[in-house]
């Protein structure tokens, strides 16, 4: 975690992609982060806390599917499911409903995603959707969708959609009259946010930087200009770069420390 702060109230906080490729945060704060891990349940259901590296039995997911169809069939449409950002127990019974209840999964990568589903025993066919590939399954899916179809769509990690694959696809949705569905789940930067002690009044959402360095400065450039929180995500193996490229331009006056 990078903890850095930055002139008068123009801070920066950055927050690492959590996917496959890291699970950790960076953070303008100096505050170390502790975890929580917050199951949601139904009041019918108990609850046993479980290892990661288990594997939860047939009996509890279909225990879930079973108090959650009371609440009524699902409707066709796309539903943007939220998945675990490092501990594959922060995930809504509502998520799991979906997921096993779906004609099809959407996922940014299936070997990834299918870990999560041997987890849960969820047994729906995967299909991948990436930013390499996704203007070409766009029509596939439109057309399963209008034929009635249930279709979840996932990422590697978050909210669909929050620099992940899912935006055109949702936006193209709703052009056709085809019902959007947000089922809320963990949200690498709004977790992190949260515990970092930084205003949460307002805040900007920076996401990725661009690639091409005269871009990336002058976004950096409009960030220090900022006096709100701002919030990027910055890949491991560009930690260095971000440093340096950052604290030439947000000044001298930082603390630094790792987690």
């Amino acid at each position: 975690m990078l903890l850095r702060r930055l002139p008068s109230t123009a801070v920066s906080l950055a927050t690492a992609a959590l996917s496959r490729r890291s699970t950790s945060y960076l953070l303008s704060s100096q505050r170390r982060l502790q975890s929580f891990n917050s199951i949601s349940f139904y009041p019918t259901l108990s609850f046993r806390s479980f290892c990661s590296t288990s594997e939860i039995s047939p009996e509890f997911t279909d225990l879930i599917t079973d108090q959650s169809s009371k609440r009524g069939p699902l409707k066709p449409g796309l539903y943007l499911v939220g998945t675990p950002i490092g501990n594959l127990e922060d995930i809504t019974l509502r998520a799991l409903r979906v997921l096993k209840s779906a004609d099809v999964i959407l996922s940014e990568d299936t070997r990834h995603s299918g870990k999560l589903l041997h987890y849960y025993n969820i047994k729906t066919p995967l299909l991948s959707y990436h930013k390499y590939n996704e203007s070409q399954r766009e029509h596939t899916v439109l057309k399963r969708l209008k034929q009635g179809e249930i279709v979840a769509l996932i990422s590697d990690a978050g909210m669909p959609g929050i620099s992940d694959p899912g935006t055109e696809l949702a936006k193209i949705c709703v052009a056709e009259n085809i019902p959007v569905i947000p089922i809320p789940g963990p949200s690498a930067f709004l977790t992190a946010l949260s515990a970092s002690g930084l205003s949460t009044d307002e805040f900007t959402f920076v996401g990725f930087l661009p690639k091409h360095a005269g871009s990336r400065k002058e976004r950096l450039i409009a960030s220090a200009s900022e006096t709100t929180t701002q919030i990027f995500y910055v890949p491991p193996h560009k930690l260095g770069q971000f440093l340096e490229e950052s604290s030439l331009i947000f000044g001298d006056s930082s603390s630094g420390g790792a987690l």
